[in-house]
């Protein structure tokens, strides 16, 4: 009463306010939440909504939309449709008022140039809005069946509005019937990356409706890309939990798989079966009782119809289950299990996606986590063990090719037959996993084998491991390399001496049973593929003053072994001692005391050169242990003779270490033709150098004066050489007496050319 005239404005503007409103919801009766946009895009996986408006229709002018039924025939015109199952009108009715987006009013116009495609569409197509040519397509594709893939997405999903309403809004009794509708479109136009996930959503929770549970399926790399869990895993984990307040390995990793950040990377996708195998272990460890869940939302269901038209709430026993989805405490923890499990599978992926075909063999089992390898790759395990055991035989233990064994383990051998290091430690870690040693084996020492070069196999426990650095063992090993080269100094490796090396083996206190076995087959191996003298050689110069004495030794006694000691071997024995800086005289000691050893008889020893006065001590017999069976490894004589007489290359290529030419007057060794400019003293010198790599200024001065050189002179007559052949000196003269590393191998090319 004291303010009338701003009472008066305020319900004016009231008013006016509300004749707006109504004039504005008049105009927009026909449209709705998906109203007059675009085609559904190919390219998203859910499409978005836009805020839901949902209209009035004009109830008053016409009655609703009826459902046409499968089966039943409606005219539009010249056209009839004979299929059913649309809605056939002006507007249906909606919870919030009505929609006319997939009425199929016949009173519109549908003429023209089918716009097939539906290039004419909105983005949320409306029978109401849409174009007369897009109508005229629309109902062309329903008169075709509804199957043709060439008609646009957008025309599917107006159709498929309709299929919504009957069953949540609506709910007819031929639910069945519009299911396999969708169904049936699933199949012809599920690549559409939108309709997919509308209509799996569609049957999910069709199923849920009419009391049945949505098809869970099998675990899987694939991701869904949607924003939420999906709903078959949000009811089959809340029913787990309503059994049981705790989560097993396989479930726990289908919840954090089914979360939307979470990212898979290569390798558990590639190698998805073992990943999940991996899960499994890394979960038991982690949750040897299970995971514990607690949670206190339940799952609350809605359908939003993918026309936007209305929301319906889903009622079921659903309602009693823990919501997963709404628990995100575990997730880290799981989320690093899933990325600790997908690192550990790196190495065997990359192998994997490089060479398909190796995926079950022996090479990539030895690349997965060392506790998976068993549980994963048992076929592939036992397989390869099969395959080995033709080979060792009841023994446990034989003899074959590398190329054999190499495919036994599915790894490729070059058709050149030379063996790539990679492949060589590929297959020894194949061997380890069945409890099988090798030799020769890069990994404790012995350089690669060829394809065609014999391997020897026996039963170790993890492969045989060794320490290649242990001194015993490798001091032992450069004895084997000796008295292989020491065998065939007279130009036949006999079965004789291979024993005696095998004996002085077995009779080392200092080894183990598997350093004996190791070395053993070593030798076996070595006598049939001699090693290079190069190499052998280089090592010589790296061993210490004891092993070298062990390494003269080891040659006297092979050669001493026999009945007959020719000039040849002789020479060998003194050309061995020199190089590894030992005095000549122990070659004839060593081998008078070897044939002392043999008989009381006198030794035969052709052109021998002995030293006067040097006396010769007596030795009594070693006592050999005898050798244990468990770690023994027995030698076929018969096989071994028959590898030696097949091998043309031993024979040859043992003649040539350590050769001296028989001279008659004059004619210069080898040597000296190959250092032309130096005489055969300073030839002698620097062999010995280049050898050697380097030695004390005192041993130089030694070998110096042996060879009855003056030691500086000597130096500064070869290092005059070397600048007339290199440009600079070859010797760097101090403490030690050096041999320029980078001059070495030429000085070493230079004797193999003139060899």
């Amino acid at each position: 009463m004291e303010h009338p005239a701003a009472i008066g404005l305020g319900a004016f503007v009231c008013g006016l306010i509300l004749i707006l409103y109504l004039i504005i919801r008049a105009r927009t009766g026909g449209k709705n939440s998906l109203g007059s946009g675009r085609a559904p895009s190919p390219d998203t996986g859910i499409r978005p909504r836009p805020p839901a408006s949902p209209t009035a229709a004009s109830e008053g002018r016409s009655p609703p939309a009826r459902w046409v039924r499968a089966g039943e025939s409606v005219k539009f015109g010249n056209a009839q449709l004979s299929g059913g199952m649309f809605y056939y009108g002006d507007w249906l009715p909606v919870a919030d008022g009505g929609t006319r987006q997939y009425a199929i009013n016949p009173r519109l116009p549908a003429s023209g140039a089918a716009d097939v495609e539906g290039r004419t569409m909105p983005y949320w197509p409306s029978y109401a809005e849409i174009s007369p040519a897009a109508r005229r397509a629309f109902l062309d594709w329903m008169a075709g069946g509804r199957r043709n893939p060439a008609y646009g997405v957008g025309l599917v999903f107006l159709f498929f509005y309709g299929l919504e309403h009957r069953l949540f809004v609506e709910g007819g009794d031929d639910a069945p019937l519009v299911v396999r509708e969708v169904e049936r479109l699933l199949a012809i136009y599920g690549a559409n990356n939108s309709f997919h996930g509308y209509a799996v959503n569609f049957l999910c929770f069709a199923r849920l409706a009419q009391g049945g549970r949505p098809d869970l399926q099998k675990l899987s790399p694939e991701r869904s890309g949607g924003a939420e869990m999906d709903l078959p895993t949000r009811l089959y984990l809340g029913e787990r939990l309503a059994a049981s307040p705790t989560l097993s390995a396989e479930d726990a990793l289908r919840w954090v798989l089914a979360m939307p950040d979470t990212y898979l990377r290569t390798p558990a996708v590639r190698c998805f079966d073992e990943f999940v195998e991996l899960w499994r272990l890394r979960f038991a460890q982690r949750f040897p009782s299970g995971l514990p869940v607690a949670g206190k939302d339940r799952i609350s269901l809605q359908y939003r119809a993918a026309s936007g038209a209305f929301d319906v709430e889903v009622r079921g026993p659903h309602e009693q289950y823990v919501d997963v989805s709404r628990i995100t405490k575990p997730m880290p923890g799981l989320q690093k299990i899933v990325a600790d499990c997908t690192d550990e599978l790196d190495a065997f992926s990359r192998l994997v996606g490089r060479r398909p075909s190796a995926r079950n063999a022996m090479a990539a089992a030895t690349l997965l986590p060392s506790d998976l390898q068993q549980s994963m790759t048992s076929g592939a395990i036992a397989d390869f063990r099969r395959q080995i055991e033709t080979v060792t035989g009841n023994q446990g233990r034989g003899s074959s090719t590398a190329q054999i064994v190499l495919e036994m383990a599915g790894i490729d051998v070059p058709a050149d037959g030379k063996i790539p290091a990679a492949s060589a430690d590929e297959l020894g870690r194949a061997l380890d996993l069945i409890g099988v040693a090798i030799e020769p084996d890069r990994r404790y020492g012995s350089s690669v084998p060829r394809a065609d070069e014999q391997v020897f196999v026996f039963k170790a426990p993890n492969g045989g491991p060794v320490d290649p650095a242990r001194t015993p063992f490798r001091a032992m090993r450069a004895q084997v390399e000796v008295a292989v080269l020491a065998a065939a100094a007279d130009g036949d490796a006999s079965y004789e001496e291979l024993q005696r090396t095998i004996t002085r083996i077995r009779s080392a206190p200092d080894l183990s049973g598997v350093e004996q076995a190791r070395l053993i087959a070593f030798a076996v191996t070595t006598f049939n593929s001699p090693p290079k003298q190069a190499r052998v050689m280089r090592r010589l110069a790296e061993t210490t003053e004891s092993e070298r004495q062990a390494i003269a030794d080891a040659a006297v006694a092979v050669i001493g072994g026999n009945r007959n000691v020719d000039a040849g071997e002789v020479k060998f024995l003194e050309r061995l001692h020199k190089s590894l800086g030992l005095p000549k005289e122990r070659v004839y000691s060593g081998l008078h005391s070897a044939a002392a050893q043999r008989s009381d008889d006198p030794v035969p020893i052709s052109e021998e050169a002995r030293a006067a006065g040097v006396p010769i001590p007596k030795e009594a017999p070693s006592q050999i242990p005898p050798a244990i069976s468990a770690r023994g490894i027995s030698i076929d004589a018969a096989r071994l003779a028959r590898t030696l007489r097949d091998t043309e290359a031993v024979s040859a290529l043992l003649s040539d270490i350590f050769a001296e030419e028989v001279v008659a007057p004059q004619p210069p060794p080898v040597e000296q033709a190959a250092l032309e400019g130096l005489d055969g003293p300073h030839t002698e010198l620097v062999e010995l150098l280049e050898l050697r790599g380097s030695m004390t200024r005192s041993e130089f001065e030694r070998h110096a004066k042996e060879m009855r050189l003056l030691p500086d002179g000597a130096i500064e007559r070869i290092n005059d050489w070397s600048f007339d052949r290199f440009d600079e000196p070859l010797i760097e003269d101090g403490e030690e007496v050096v041999v320029m590393p980078h001059l070495r191998g030429k000085i070493a090319e230079m004797k193999d050319k003139a060899a």
